[in-house]
């Protein structure tokens, strides 16, 4: 990966940022062997001050083969987001240890997957354990795919999930533990909220 941000890739981050928040920052998280990086920026939500967004710049430029219903894998490129309270400051380190197992280990990724045990590394006594992947709801009516001359950039929004509710995923599927979530109106911000189920 270049050192330097693509153009595409800084059109992305303007487009991203422009929707989800103000006060943009980008940082670089590099792998242990300091070989491979991600960039995230993280943003304030305008309008609630205790909100930040963070989210990935370039895990697009990889491939994410999706398989579909026929069989065939289509590359369905992806950028993730998560968001919480400011004071979970390793939000974006998920989102880059995220973002690795995509780039580098070629883990697949849409809605209704779930990294295990990836909120464990960084919140070892959270009742939150997982990530689960669900489209970006918090601007449903805003974000949708960018289209840019190499890719067409989809967003997925991280949601950090207990054990309990992971089994409940795998045995029900992802939509109905999203409708728990509805019924239960969990705090998706809170890293240390109590498990749904």
């Amino acid at each position: 990966m270049s050192e330097q941000a693509s153009t595409e890739n800084k059109e992305l981050v303007n487009y991203i940022t422009s929707i989800v928040g103000i006060n943009k920052i980008v940082d670089r998280h590099w792998d242990k062997g300091k070989k491979n990086f991600i960039d995230i920026f993280s943003c304030d939500d305008p309008i609630y001050t205790r909100i930040k967004f963070c989210g990935t710049i370039g895990i697009s430029d990889y491939p994410n083969k999706i398989e579909m219903e026929d069989g065939s894998f289509k590359n369905i490129p992806i950028e993730l987001l998560i968001s919480g309270y400011k004071e979970f400051d390793m939000l974006s380190n998920i989102l880059s240890t995220a973002g690795f197992y995509i780039t580098k280990n070629g883990w697949e990724c849409q809605p209704g997957s779930v990294f295990m045990r990836i909120v464990e590394m960084y919140y070892e006594t959270s009742e939150m354990k997982h990530i689960l992947f669900t489209t970006p709801f918090l601007w449903a009516d805003k974000l949708e795919p960018l289209n840019l001359e190499t890719k067409t950039v989809n967003w997925l929004l991280c949601i950090p999930i207990s054990e309990k509710e992971l089994e409940y995923r795998m045995e029900n599927g992802a939509s109905a533990l999203e409708d728990v979530f509805l019924e239960k109106d969990i705090d998706i911000f809170d890293i240390n909220r109590k498990s749904a189920i």
